[in-house]
């Protein structure tokens, strides 16, 4: 978010969301020389990313109240923590959780991006910035706001006890080195904890919802039945077959050689290009189907039994074999 002058030196020498980001990442010797005034902070004023974003913000009010049906109002003040003053927050927006009702008690943190980064990475890439704006107002509920080219999103989060602990006790130890003006190392980074941005529903309330689950519950026997069985069709599926039919289904097959079935009769064009099916040595073993799940049956095994008089038996049956 945009800050005045004033704004900008309050933070000059303490430590901002944007910060504490960056001292759970392990970038301290490059913060410790910019909080030190041994180097200038970065300047974002052609960094094309931050300046959209500057321009774009002013829309997530609008984007969020039309979400939420709360109003969304500007973060005017630059908030201190009430035991440390060298931690400092400014949010870009407040709203509240559920009606307008006393002061705004929702953070909400204002992002653009035009990557492909999920609703739920950047909520991870953005956890120690939330936390910390936790930590300093005592808020306990946030909304990250995303705004893309292409559409809008909320991502909903809150303060994490241990998680906010954790950043001030790492905070502390960086600012000591700030302090007492001793150069720090770069300690390995804390990574942020995964976040899953969909939510979890209980549908029990849901008639319809419920209704539909019976059935499927109910036909789960027979669903299971019918996949088994379009299994062990497409394992017959005679390898330089384009299309196979019969029973009032048919199967194809695309360029890619991968098959798809399909009910009713095939294509006229099809038909008139049909030949009978023939055993061919190539055609799977009914031991095969089964052997690979592709559905149930019976195999019947032919024994042959040898004479001295050069005939063999097959089912009961004498054959005169080919002389060798």
């Amino acid at each position: 978010m945009a800050i005045s002058e004033d704004q900008r030196a309050l933070r000059a020498g303490r430590l901002g969301s944007s910060d504490a980001a960056r001292v759970m990442a392990g970038d301290w010797l490059a913060l410790w020389r910019e909080k030190t005034g041994r180097a200038e902070p970065p300047n974002l004023d052609l960094v094309a990313a931050v300046q959209i974003g500057i321009a774009t913000e002013h829309l997530h009010p609008r984007f969020v109240e039309h979400a939420t049906g709360v109003p969304c109002v500007p973060a005017d003040a630059t908030r201190v923590h009430a035991d440390h003053d060298w931690l400092v927050a400014h949010p870009d927006f407040y709203t509240w959780d559920n009606a307008q009702v006393g002061s705004p008690d929702v953070i909400v943190e204002a992002k653009f991006s035009g990557g492909f980064q999920s609703d739920a990475e950047l909520a991870q890439r953005y956890h120690w910035q939330l936390q910390h704006q936790f930590l300093v107002t005592g808020m306990e509920r946030g909304l990250l706001s995303i705004l893309r080219p292409n559409g809008h999103a909320l991502v909903r989060t809150g303060r994490v006890a241990a998680d906010c602990d954790r950043l001030l006790s790492t905070a502390q130890a960086f600012w000591w080195h700030v302090a007492n003006d001793v150069e720090p190392c770069d300690p390995l980074p804390v990574e942020a904890p995964a976040v899953e941005a969909l939510r979890v529903v209980d549908m029990t309330r849901h008639n319809r919802f419920v209704a539909l689950a019976a059935v499927l519950v109910e036909q789960r026997p027979a669903t299971l039945a019918a996949r088994e069985a379009e299994t062990a069709l497409k394992a017959l599926m005679p390898e330089d077959a384009r299309l196979a039919f019969a029973g009032g289904l048919f199967l194809a097959r695309d360029r890619e050689g991968r098959l798809s079935l399909r009910y009713g009769e095939p294509p006229r064009r099809a038909l008139e290009r049909a030949e009978p099916w023939t055993p061919v040595s190539s055609d799977p073993s009914l031991s095969a189907v089964l052997d690979g799940g592709w559905g149930e049956g019976s195999e019947k095994t032919l024994v042959w039994k040898d004479f001295t008089d050069g005939t063999h038996e097959q089912d009961g049956h004498r054959r005169r074999g080919r002389e060798g």
